[in-house]
């Protein structure tokens, strides 16, 4: 909360997603004390506790966590190395405050996030929300625990891999995959907060690629109730080196949240 005491948008977004997390943990734990209480025959072994052992057996996630989870590809043994993850950074929002820069690929809802810091700045701004779109810069910091301050404006977020074509540091703009390298991770990219007509301005100007974010490599999804595509999060414009568009997008570039190892 503010000192006045009202309340703080992104934090609003981070206690929806607290909640989540809680529930997902909350599934985890409980089926898996009844699957030990299945294995030694104080329970019935019911129809999902056999799934969820046969699961085990291949390294595949549940399917009853898979209900609760957020949209993932991983093996099992990954799948919870993740999960550990993102608790444990969502843990130190709660207890140390805003990051200096989001791990975006964390979140259940990648675009609650953006529009809750959009609106951090609207009301900072008293500019009409409706009004504001975020442009993405990538920054040159390609650890993001190297980021030492907080944007004059927006955040910081990290996390995205690219697919099907590199990143070229020193000229910050996008460039060939080099061999035998499928995915690259990107620096840290700062998000700013532009009138709509601004940011159009720019990816014209400066014929920018329009580059599509995914949350897994399916790039594929269903519309949810929220009218979002449950694997689609938006478009990114960045740099690329005065070529046509249409060369990237024949390449299938694009960034992922997350990689299926």
């Amino acid at each position: 909360k503010t000192p006045s005491g009202g309340i703080i948008s992104v934090g609003v977004f981070h206690g929806q997603e607290w909640a989540r997390f809680s529930q997902m943990t909350k599934v985890t734990k409980a089926s898996l004390k009844m699957l030990c209480k299945a294995i030694t025959g104080v329970v019935l072994m019911s129809g999902d506790l056999e799934g969820m052992f046969n699961a085990f057996l291949v390294q595949k996630v549940p399917g009853n966590w898979e209900k609760v989870a957020y949209p993932c590809l991983k093996p099992l043994n990954s799948w919870v190395k993740d999960f550990i993850e993102r608790v444990d950074f969502m843990t130190r929002w709660l207890l140390q405050g805003p990051p200096k820069s989001f791990w975006i690929s964390s979140f259940f809802f990648p675009q609650g996030f953006m529009t809750a810091s959009l609106q951090v700045h609207a009301r900072n701004t008293k500019i009409p929300i409706d009004t504001l779109e975020f442009f993405s810069s990538v920054t040159s910091i390609e650890d993001y625990t190297h980021v030492t301050s907080l944007p004059e404006s927006g955040c910081n977020i990290h996390g995205l891999y690219l697919m099907g074509c590199g990143w070229d540091m020193r000229k910050s703009e996008l460039r060939e995959s080099h061999k035998d390298i499928l995915f690259e991770l990107m620096p840290v990219i700062w998000l700013e907060p532009l009138d709509l007509a601004d940011v159009k301005d720019r990816v014209t100007t400066k014929n920018l690629y329009q580059c599509p974010i995914y949350k897994t490599s399916e790039r594929k999804g269903t519309l949810s109730t929220t009218g979002h595509s449950t694997n689609f999060v938006k478009y990114f414009p960045i740099s690329q080196p005065g070529m046509d568009v249409a060369h990237w997008i024949s390449r299938g570039v694009a960034m992922l949240c997350m990689l299926d190892e």
